[in-house]
């Protein structure tokens, strides 16, 4: 009886393990990766680029935010940042608005991309359940048991689907509710520009049309949830997201970067753009682009995008893409708001004395050049903003001149020694309540302590009348 018994369990673990490798073998079969579209299956929305998604807003004033990287610690703070900007107020031709309803351009990096993506999507939905959906999710758990679920793991045997395609897919049903970028920045929302690293090329990706023409590709298809990932796709805890370079598009609109290497300015961010966007143009050559995190170029998220020359067609002195001849015209005020979450903590290595082991100085050479980079980027896109705003008065004399407002929110603003090396010392995830509260409310601490936005708000008071004679200032 014995025997019989031992059998018979011997089959149903054999037919167990069977049913399992063939649910294995169905599972990863069917598990692949999403793909960005060809260019011949462009949706009807509207390109997704500064002429067809820029807010209609007032002209007279353009607004540009950029989130840095720094996982839910940079999510938290550019999160406070716009919660402030809702709660102050503009008077607009005696109708009263809300700074944040002027906003014209979210520019964001890695943690940044899930607070700007989130807005750019569901609007002021943002402030009612982005903490709970996101902020306050612990991710490392959360990712932890994706891993050991049975099902996940038989999936990431697949050649064809890895763990930033799983992670993409739990956004986009937990997260961003499956929306593409057809449903981004409409109606009276921001452009959102999200921006990851081309480790083909050593470029900063922005997801803006402009970038997916070089790959004969539409946007608008492409789902919100996998450009995040891209944006904040760090190695090797996740595998490079990987888009399709596309073979047989019209190149007649990208003569500008044909004149860039004709030009051979070999010193100029135009030149060395342009020698990674003509790679683009040989499919055979490059099939595919991999794609990690943007803050390996531009932790900022400014100066890659929105001061890119792909943004622009080449024209950066003029900023084409996001303004007409009309607008140029129009614009009197420029405000730029740059929200970095970077750290600077020491080392345990380096207080204690001991020398440091082989990680260690690996980590420590990688903060020193990612540090430095993004100190470079913020001085760079500070002075080529106010250098724009000098050429654009010398091409209208006569009219009242344009005032460019840049300012940058960062830790080291806190006064207190204790407290600063505090938010120094934040993690990158699994924030507890109490330090994701600090950082929503440091966000508009630190804007309110910034002085050039101070003098942006003297410089709106109601007395002050814009070139047609209409008023736009402050509450009195």
């Amino acid at each position: 009886m014995n025997r019989l018994h031992h059998h018979h369990r011997a089959k149903l673990n054999s037919a167990r393990l069977a049913g399992a490798l063939v649910l294995a073998f169905l599972v990863t079969g069917c598990s692949t990766g999403v793909l960005n579209a060809n260019l011949s299956e462009r949706s009807s929305q509207s390109r997704y680029d500064f002429k067809s998604r820029l807010p209609e807003n007032d002209d007279r004033l353009f607004v540009v935010l950029a989130f840095s990287g720094g996982g839910t610690r940079a999510a938290a703070l550019s999160y406070g940042v716009l919660d402030a900007l809702r709660n102050e107020r503009l008077v607009i031709d005696d109708q009263l608005t809300r700074l944040l309803d002027q906003v014209d351009v979210i520019s964001a990096v890695s943690g940044g991309s899930y607070t700007a993506a989130y807005y750019g999507l569901f609007g002021d939905r943002l402030f009612e359940d982005f903490e709970e959906r996101f902020l306050r999710r612990n991710w490392p758990r959360t990712y932890g048991w994706m891993l050991a679920n049975p099902f996940n793991m038989a999936r990431l045997a697949s050649p064809d689907f890895n763990r930033s395609d799983l992670m993409a897919e739990f956004l986009g049903k937990k997260i961003f509710d499956d929306k593409t970028f057809a449903d981004l920045s409409l109606g009276q929302l921001p452009f959102v520009i999200i921006n990851a690293t081309d480790l083909n090329n050593a470029l900063t990706f922005s997801f803006i049309q402009q970038q997916f023409d070089f790959l004969c590709s539409d946007l608008n298809s492409y789902p919100v949830a996998n450009a995040v990932m891209a944006s904040s796709t760090v190695p090797p805890a996740f595998a490079p997201v990987r888009l399709r370079n596309y073979p047989g598009c019209d190149t007649s609109n990208k003569s500008w970067v044909n004149e860039a290497l004709n030009e051979r300015n070999l010193l100029s961010r135009k030149f060395a753009v342009a020698q990674g966007l003509s790679r683009y143009l040989e499919p055979g050559h490059m099939p595919y682009l991999n794609l990690a995190d943007g803050g390996i170029t531009d932790n900022i998220g400014v100066r890659g995008s929105m001061m890119s020359p792909i943004a622009h067609r080449g024209d950066v002195k003029r900023m084409a893409g996001a303004f007409t001849e009309t607008a140029l015209e129009k614009v009197e005020k420029v405000l730029v708001i740059l929200v970095s979450a970077q750290v600077s903590p020491p080392y345990p290595w380096s207080i204690s004395g001991t020398e440091p082991g082989a990680y260690d100085t690996l980590q420590a050479s990688f903060d020193a050049t990612f540090n430095t980079l993004t100190t470079e980027n913020i001085s760079q896109a500070r002075r080529e903003f106010l250098a724009w705003g000098e050429s654009i008065n010398r091409r209208r004399p006569g009219k009242l001149p344009l005032n460019v407002y840049f300012t940058t929110l960062t830790f080291n603003q806190v006064e207190d020694p204790a407290r600063r090396e505090k938010y120094h010392g934040l993690p990158t995830a699994a924030l507890d309540a109490d330090e994701v509260d600090a950082l929503i409310g440091l966000g508009g601490e630190l804007l309110q302590q910034s002085e050039p936005f101070q003098e942006f708000l003297n410089d709106m008071k109601p007395e002050s009348n814009a070139s047609d004679g209409s008023k736009i200032g402050t509450p009195p």
